[in-house]
């Protein structure tokens, strides 16, 4: 998912795993906290929009969602492959078109009742609905599932159009236990869509029930009404909603019929807390087991000796860069783009301005995901080469009347400061900051194409395979997700052959290839992998840290297997 700053407000990076054990390893019962003590209290730092899972967008909306609702898989905490979660298995029909999930048959809602494949139906249908607009279904769900295309075309005011679409759908329930999806064209990464959290079954019989009796498809009030109380949110998850504290908290306990062994944690308290100073205070003073240290206090941190034992630096999947509209001269100049490239210091930009809190990374894919490849030197920092790149271009004049737009915020302004710094000492040429609120930077720049230079731009990956990282650059993607829209040569054809490859080996060389055409014709100036800082108590433990858990929320993916110590 785009990103244009390092915030909450950010959809969830699922990507390949970092595995680190918090606190140590294995839990005995001479040092487990009472189960009256069992508490976990973490800041999730937003309030979600939403407790429907198939609404939701961002982490911190999803953080609430795992715990209470279970997808078909996760990734493995190696990212290696998927691992069960609601299904036990799936079957690809020869033709790569047909995925048929074998249900976990212990399933149950959390009150009690069997999971059944007419749930899957109706929680994916319930996702696809045209009227409720949720924010995950393009490009995931309405272009890969066979009848789901015109998602964007049916007519949202009438019923019938919406209930032909969703009855058109490549969706069925053969029997209790078996779901199956017909998709439109094969799509190898198509396991991975089925590891997003939204993607999740729903009770047709409690949302009708909050509802007041069955409702129009179009009607949009009805179909939300059970998700607004703890109640009527009746998940299949390792945990359901106890509390809903509206602006500032919300807990979770156990759903004693998990299909697996009961956690250990007996109640999860995620706050609201948006400033993250308070967080931070609060941290100290032992109301908060888990948080994210405010970047002002990261050198304390490192240098305080009880709370730099208890820190920890977590790499995400994601990637930062800057855009370069390539539709006007001289930036339609390879030479031009990768002197910018060139000349920026990724190491001192870590390390003066993120703190530390990050890997400098001159090529695309990150550290840690199927892809990785940081051979490709072409945008290495070299300030001599970079200035005969621009000599040898003789537009330099030009470059010098570019602007780099930047959002109104202080890590943008810090961040592209620096970069202009960079390009003045390294490259002599001078390029002024366009600092712009974010709101108008999206809308009427860089959705028009309206910009010069753009950044801080960049990508959170939505799962560990490589198709949701190489489609971002596609041609059709121009003034969506690729906003310097760049049109390379045979890129498009190679991406759309690598996206439907079964082959394993095959397709990783045809992503490979792929990722040498970005890297040499400098589609954008690739810039660095940002890492989290978290603080973690001590007596939290049994935690599996990974890149697939939410921002500021290391473990959170496997919370149930987590516990409290004695302290």
């Amino acid at each position: 998912m785009q990103i244009g700053s390092w915030s909450r407000a950010l959809t969830l990076a699922i990507g390949a795993v970092f595995l680190a054990a918090c606190g140590g390893g294995g839990q005995t019962s001479a040092n487990l906290a009472s189960p009256d003590k069992q508490i976990l209290r973490a800041n999730d730092g937003t309030e979600p929009n939403s407790l429907d899972p198939t609404q939701q967008t961002y982490t911190y909306e999803r953080a609430v969602a795992i715990q209470t609702y279970d997808s078909l898989f996760r990734a493995k905490a190696d990212s290696s492959d998927v691992e069960p979660l609601g299904a036990q298995s799936f079957d690809v029909s020869s033709d790569g078109l047909t995925y048929t999930f074998h249900l976990r048959q212990n399933a149950k809602w959390s009150d009690g009742k069997p999971v059944t494949a007419s749930d899957w139906v109706y929680g994916w249908k319930h996702l696809l609905n045209p009227a409720l607009a949720a924010g995950y279904v393009d490009p995931f769900f309405d272009q890969t599932i066979a009848g789901a295309s015109n998602y964007g075309s049916v007519d949202t005011t009438s019923a019938s159009a919406v209930d032909a679409y969703l009855n058109g759908l490549g969706l069925s329930a053969p029997d209790p236990n078996t779901f199956v999806v017909k998709l439109d064209h094969p799509a190898a990464y198509f396991k991975w869509v089925a590891t997003l959290w939204m993607a999740a079954p729903l009770r047709k019989d409690v949302i009708e029930q909050a509802a007041g009796g069955a409702f129009s498809s179009t009607d949009t009030t009805k179909a939300e009404a059970w998700a607004n109380n703890a109640a009527t949110i009746i998940g299949n998850g390792p945990y359901k909603i106890k509390e809903i504290a509206a602006k500032d908290h919300i807990t979770l306990v156990p759903n004693p019929n998990y299909w697996a062994a009961a956690p250990k944690l007996q109640q999860i308290t995620y706050y609201y807390i948006a400033d993250g100073n308070t967080a931070y205070s609060q941290y100290q003073t032992g109301a908060l087991d888990i948080i994210n240290v405010p970047l002002a206090d990261v050198t304390v941190v490192r240098g305080d000796p009880k709370l730099s034992k208890e820190a920890k630096l977590i790499p995400t999947l994601s990637q930062y860069w800057i855009s370069f509209n390539t539709k006007e001269a001289p930036l339609d100049d390879a030479k031009v783009r990768l002197a910018l490239a060139k000349s920026i210091d990724r190491d001192k930009l870590v390390s003066d301005i993120e703190h530390g809190n990050g890997k400098p990374l001159p090529t695309f894919i990150p550290k840690g995901m199927p892809g990785y490849d940081p051979s490709d030197n072409a945008q290495s920092f070299d300030p001599a080469a970079a200035k005969k790149l621009l000599a040898d271009s003789g537009k330099a004049a030009q470059l010098a009347k570019m602007k780099l737009l930047t959002r109104n915020t202080t890590g943008n302004k810090t961040v592209n400061q620096f970069l202009a710094d960079q390009w003045q000492t390294n490259l002599g040429v001078t390029i002024q900051l366009d600092v712009v609120d974010s709101k108008t930077v999206t809308g009427q720049h860089l959705r028009k194409g309206v910009f010069d230079i753009y950044g801080l731009d960049g990508w959170i990956s939505d799962y560990p395979d490589q198709q949701d990282w190489f489609d971002i650059f596609q041609s059709g993607s121009c003034h969506s997700l690729n906003w310097g829209c760049l049109n390379i040569p045979g890129y498009d054809a190679l991406i759309s052959k690598a996206d439907a490859e079964s082959d394993k080996t095959q397709r990783a060389k045809d992503y490979t290839q792929a990722q040498k055409m970005l890297i040499d014709t400098a589609v954008v100036a690739f810039l660095y992998q940002p890492y989290e800082y978290d603080l973690v108590k001590p007596y939290v433990q049994g935690l599996t840290v990974t890149t697939t858990d939410d921002q500021y929320l290391p473990g959170d993916s496997r919370y149930n297997q987590a516990y409290i110590t004695q302290h």
